[in-house]
């Protein structure tokens, strides 16, 4: 081999090398805070976190405690090699500024994309703000509305948590003052509740435990009330193990360098996955089969026409309806993947998020008897009727009946759980938030777990502020942040006069506090009024059936996991009837 040939080697080895090193390593933005270390290497922020995610099994409180370290409401981490900083926010009100007002310079991060296009391409969380986006979210929009909400949906909600309060009459009878794990159980629930939504038809998770429990007579409990009784579970439907992996496989995109090549890659090759995968995508293709049919054989002129069902069925109906408004009829509806991805994505929203809350709304029960006992009193003067008749309130009933306390108690339960712990947006242009110059194409991470919500906000120079952040100002003012890092529904609640004798009514107000777990503007999400239909029927049912004890020292943490969602390790519930 010539000499010179023998020196370029090495010599082309260093050069890749250095190049590499140097397109890897962090490249702060130029004024945005930072850790210094971080800077320096090559993994930048890496292992910061996941030395703080393997302490906490929590990743997102990571970025909120390195704002505090740093003193600033705005920072920026080093996260992913050859990749652009992301952008930390924690100020609640220039996060709604960034959301509500300033569509121009920032839309929908790509980060969603990266965790869901390979297993909804087609939904619309994966788009930008664009006509086809602007399509799909007119194709669900009729999902959550009153019609649907009231006259489809509540009553299956109504139904299917029924059968969950089944199966805990069955627990509480076998567990004999003994706490239980109740976090699958409420997932069993959630999941047939939202297949119910979808398809009208239920997958049978939670009455095959019912099955199963009615048959046991007693269990071999601890000595000790310090321990949790082992209540065994039947052999579960494939429904639950199937659509259980496909809503959750984001996690792999989420955690994994490699993104969403390698959740493509886990879901064509991984055969849990691939079975998982095929058993979803038969269940939403005989969803649409039926709906077409269904809907096909409806005659608009006919007196009686057939009720419509499930979400599959009101979907359908609806770009039929949309195509027939463009003039092209039947021949212009759209692709049959977009009508399959929103039902994919109305699964995988309506099975994490709800589910997430109501463990959280369970324990926030259990740890505060004094605002379970006010929930239950305000729920027992609200439905009179049902209360002496010894029946449960009905769906309609509770969708339609004025409860200010149940709504104060599931909004402060949503903003302290943090069950969404942060809204992302990309800046489309440079744009300037707080005073920093934000490149174009930088990720910007608005958290809902820190200081302005969880705690007092970090001090901000007004005049930092954008222009329509300042005018925001004043709504911002009237905030209730007085003890914002404990647990308080009544900071929900106001008392107006009402009527000529100026008696005092007691109302909830959705503003009396920063909360923004469902985002805010144009880009919010979209199924938050299903899920706070969804809420309001389980708690109520809950509340009215059972008295949820509090537990021994021993059992009660409050130890929380970030996956999809921010959701509490253990759900421990003693139950005793009502």
């Amino acid at each position: 081999m010539p000499l010179q040939l023998i020196l370029l080697v090495p010599i082309v080895g260093i050069l890749a090398c250095t190049f590499i090193w140097y397109t890897a390593k962090p490249k702060p933005i130029p004024g945005i805070p930072y850790n210094p270390a971080s800077a320096d290497r090559l993994l930048g922020d890496i292992p910061d976190s996941l030395a703080h995610l393997a302490e906490t099994s929590e990743l997102w409180s990571f970025f909120e405690q390195r704002c505090r370290e740093l003193g600033s409401p705005i920072i920026q981490v080093f996260m992913r090699p050859f990749s652009k900083p992301w952008v930390i926010l924690v100020d609640c009100r220039e996060s709604h500024d960034i959301m509500t007002q300033r569509g121009r310079e920032f839309d929908r991060s790509g980060f969603m994309k990266k965790m869901f296009a390979p297993i909804f391409p087609k939904n619309q969380i994966c788009m930008p703000t664009h006509d086809q986006w602007r399509y799909n979210r007119l194709l669900m929009r009729e999902l959550m509305s009153p019609p649907f909400l009231d006259g489809v949906a509540a009553p299956l909600i109504h139904s299917t948590t029924l059968d969950l309060i089944s199966v805990w009459r069955h627990k509480a009878r076998l567990a004999r003052g003994h706490a239980f794990e109740a976090s699958r159980d409420v997932q069993f629930a959630t999941l047939d509740t939202i297949c119910s939504v979808a398809f009208g038809a239920r997958v049978g998770i939670t009455t095959s435990q019912e099955d199963n429990l009615n048959k046991l007579t007693q269990l071999d409990l601890p000595d000790s009330l310090d321990h949790v009784a082992s209540i065994p579970e039947t052999t579960l439907p494939e429904a639950w193990g199937a659509l259980l992996a496909t809503v959750t496989s984001g996690e792999i995109a989420m955690n994994s360098p490699l993104g969403s090549w390698h959740l493509a890659f886990a879901i064509k090759f991984y055969p849990r996955l691939r079975r998982a995968f095929a058993f979803r995508n038969k269940l939403i293709n005989d969803g649409l089969h039926h709906a077409r049919q269904r809907v096909s054989h409806t005659n608009p002129q006919d007196e009686e026409v057939p009720e419509v069902k499930c979400a599959a069925e009101w979907v359908v109906e609806r770009a039929s309806k949309l195509a027939e408004k463009d003039g092209e009829g039947k021949k212009n509806l759209p692709d049959h993947q977009v009508l399959f991805d929103e039902l994919a994505g109305f699964l995988q929203a309506g099975f994490d998020t709800t589910s997430s809350t109501i463990h959280w709304g369970l324990k926030y029960l259990t740890g505060y008897q004094n605002v379970q006992q006010k929930l239950r009193t305000s729920l027992l003067d609200a439905f009179c009727e049902a209360r002496q008749a010894g029946r449960q309130p009905t769906a309609k009933e509770i969708c339609k009946t004025s409860i200010p306390y149940l709504d104060a108690f599931i909004e402060e339960s949503l903003r302290h759980s943090c069950v969404i712990s942060v809204n992302m947006r990309v800046a489309i242009r440079d744009a300037d938030v707080l005073g920093y110059v934000v490149p174009r194409g930088t990720d910007v991470y608005m958290l809902t777990n820190g200081p302005s919500i969880l705690r007092p906000a970090m001090p901000i120079d007004e005049n930092k502020r954008s222009h329509s952040s300042r005018e925001y100002k004043s709504s911002a003012d009237s905030w209730n942040s007085e003890n914002l890092d404990q647990y308080n529904p009544d900071r929900w609640l106001i008392e107006e006069e009402e009527g000529e004798n100026g008696g005092k009514v007691v109302k909830f107000n959705s503003r009396a506090a920063p909360m923004q777990n469902f985002g805010s503007g144009v880009r919010a999400c979209y199924g938050k009024k299903l899920a706070y239909q969804n809420l309001r029927i389980i708690y109520v049912l809950i509340v009215w059936n059972f008295i949820l004890d509090p537990l021994p020292e021993a059992l009660e943490e409050w130890k929380a996991t970030d996956g999809m969602t921010h959701l509490p390790q253990h759900v421990r519930l003693i139950l005793r009837e009502v």
